[in-house]
């Protein structure tokens, strides 16, 4: 008996590249066209310090002759915090808000140090920023694989870069698109059956920022397969781990506002607070614009759609989401990607759930190439030939 399995298609690699380049150069020109603008083409911009920062010292030290900022600027000084002693957390901790939250997502840090890792100064900055450059390209790259598996156009791979969440996470030093592209190369993975290196970048992924897990959530309940169980289950075994370690090596951290609250009380203090103002309006138009694009795809696509639950999972988590995360410019941008993202490749793959119709062992038909002779029409004994068949 011969089986015949799936094999999946060749990905149409050159088109992929071609249209991730696109919209990495044009990533790139916005962001340093705004250093330009705002931060001097001073690189130290790109970290965002403050004199009232929890990091301003290791800054001042790094870079003795700069006038930091009044306030207490924005998270990628910590992430440079992090990246200028990564083995020796209890002093680093000194220089974070708070430890345990800011540790928790260490992988950015990590790779910055390991372009530069002999010292801080412009060389460690040029280090992040190279990171997260090449975060949009594998993001690109990794939408327009999947949107090709699934049946979907190569050009959106131009979308993950030109997102302004992919803006702000390069602009300011942060993580979410670094995530985000290793959560959305990990689905390409798992799709082609490459199980292990799906569950690599899964790991990856979720040590860049453990929120990330959630995207495997919605990945396994469509799937219900034992093997895509594993790119929900490692990953979030190892971020459990780690946290785990982090509270035992670090006191708690000081008293901070939630992240979280009860379903759409964050929206209505935004609104109260800053929209119905005229001020943080990207944020509402990337968090309004999530919602939308979110909202729109499942009603279309409904949850039969490979990545229908990672949207419904997302527009959920979005929902208890509070004032900060989903209002501010800084902070609804890098929230709303997610559901940007995945909403975008669901709209525009209609026939992609017969693509990921579950476990790819399960074939389009098994042949059988040779089939076992009935007795009543075995074949006869040959008569002998004079002629021996070679």
């Amino acid at each position: 008996m011969t089986t015949t399995t799936t094999t999946p298609a060749p990905l149409p690699w050159r088109a992929i590249v071609r249209w991730a380049l696109v919209g990495t150069v044009v990533l790139l020109a916005l962001v340093l066209v705004d250093v330009h603008r705002y931060g001097g083409n001073n690189p130290v911009s790109l970290i965002q310090p403050g004199t009232g920062g929890p990091s301003t010292q290791v800054i001042a030290r790094d870079f003795p002759e700069l006038e930091q900022p009044d306030g207490s600027g924005l998270d990628g000084q910590m992430y440079y915090a992090v990246a200028r002693d990564p083995f020796h957390l209890d002093q680093t901790a000194k220089q974070l808000d708070a430890p345990r939250y800011r540790l928790q997502r260490p992988l950015l840090s990590w790779l910055a140090w390991g372009v530069h890792p002999t010292g801080g100064g412009v060389g460690l900055v040029t280090g992040f920023f190279l990171v997260g450059l090449l975060g949009a390209f594998g993001g690109a790259l990794a939408t327009g694989a999947l949107s090709a598996q699934l049946r979907g156009p190569t050009w959106l791979a131009a979308l993950f870069p030109l997102l302004p969440g992919t803006y702000w996470s390069l602009r300011v030093t942060v993580s979410d698109a670094l995530a985000l592209a290793l959560a959305l190369g990990a689905l390409a993975l798992a799709q082609r059956q490459k199980q292990v290196p799906a569950v690599v970048l899964g790991v990856l992924a979720v040590l860049a920022k453990e929120p990330v897990i959630l995207v495997f959530a919605g990945w396994a309940l469509h799937r219900r397969t034992r093997r895509d169980a594993l790119l929900l289950l490692v990953p979030g075994a190892v971020a459990a781990a780690w946290m785990g370690w982090l509270h035992v090596q670090f006191p708690a951290d000081p008293s901070r506002p939630s992240d979280l609250g009860l379903p759409f009380v964050g929206l209505v203090d935004g609104w109260r607070a800053q929209w119905s103002r005229g001020h943080e309006l990207v944020g509402l138009a990337c968090t309004a614009g999530g919602y939308a694009i979110g909202v729109l795809a499942l009603a279309l696509r409904r949850l039969r759609h490979p990545l229908g639950w990672a949207i419904a999972i997302q527009l959920a988590f979005l929902s208890i989401m509070g004032l900060n995360p989903v209002t501010m410019n800084f902070g609804g941008t890098r929230m709303a990607m997610a559901v940007m993202v995945l909403g975008a490749i669901t709209l525009f793959t209609p026939h992609a759930a017969r693509a990921l119709a579950g476990d790819d062992e399960r074939t389009a038909g098994i042949e059988a190439a040779d089939p076992e002779p009935t007795p009543e029409r075995r074949p006869q004994p040959a008569q002998p030939s004079a002629v021996a068949a070679g």
